[in-house]
């Protein structure tokens, strides 16, 4: 739930938009909109007949929470913007490893595969400097051509065929375009 408020100070959410895009119960998510609103941390506007529940950027404690999101579940929107100079580049790129599977820590790196006829490992890697330093954590991409990651498919490798069988982030494309 900080996620969509403090991921998205800039908008108001009703509350069944914050339910629906943190996939948490109802009764949940208003008592925290409730004891958020009350501890000065979100902003409470009625439209109409509805509260809309945003950020408070005015609290003491907002660049803290942001940040704190920023490092953990905001993550793909930072790496997205990081790479969109590079996208018309990419076949696709995606988190995996322990981000993706929602087990990482504080402390875990960020990995990042990134399929590429036209980059450089030092472009992809360039492009990603500022990504690191926003999140805190380090990020850690591999780089494959198009025909690279269709060999390593087709020869059932082993890092490639455990990557793709786990969960993904999707950053740029999709699994249609990665097999494509």
């Amino acid at each position: 739930m900080l996620a969509v408020l403090f991921g998205n100070p800039d908008r108001s959410f009703y509350a069944n938009e914050v339910i629906a895009l943190a996939q948490s119960g109802t009764g949940s998510v208003q008592r925290e909109l409730a004891a958020l609103s009350e501890a000065g941390l979100l902003s409470v506007t009625k439209q109409g007949n509805q509260k809309h529940y945003q950020a408070n950027v005015a609290a003491p404690v907002f660049a803290e929470l942001r940040g704190l999101v920023m490092k953990t579940s905001g993550l793909a929107d930072v790496l997205r913007a990081a790479l969109a100079p590079l996208a018309p580049q990419m076949v696709a790129a995606f988190v995996y490893g322990s981000v993706a599977k929602q087990n990482d820590t504080a402390q875990s790196d960020i990995d990042v595969m990134v399929v590429s006829a036209g980059l450089s490992y030092a472009d992809v890697f360039g492009a990603l400097e500022g990504a690191t330093a926003s999140l805190g954590r380090k990020v850690n991409p591999t780089l494959y051509t198009p025909a690279e990651m269709t060999k390593r498919i087709t020869q059932d490798n082993a890092f490639v065929s455990r990557v793709l069988q786990q969960p993904k982030i999707w950053l740029i494309g999709d699994e249609k375009q990665l097999h494509a």
